[in-house]
């Protein structure tokens, strides 16, 4: 549970966005399977703008394997390994 003021709306905000992403395959709301971003997504959206919180992202969420596009590691300055 989160504990910050507004977190129990924003809790919520965030299971629509992760229900309702839309998908990179076809574009459409992978619940609603409407155009873009349905209007549940686009209210959601709001919460966080009012909120100055950012949503959290789901890897994998818009389906990307769909248009063919697969994950790949990276190594780099971060990773600790040269």
């Amino acid at each position: 549970m989160t504990m910050y003021h507004g977190g129990d709306v924003v809790d919520r905000a965030q299971a629509v966005l992760d229900a309702h992403a839309v998908s990179s395959a076809d574009g459409l709301c992978v619940a609603c399977r409407v155009p873009g971003p349905c209007g549940r997504y686009e209210g959601a959206a709001a919460v966080f703008a009012q909120s100055l919180w950012l949503p959290r992202r789901i890897p994998g969420v818009t389906r990307p394997e769909l248009i063919g596009a697969r994950r790949v590691g990276f190594r780099g300055l971060l990773s600790g390994v040269g």
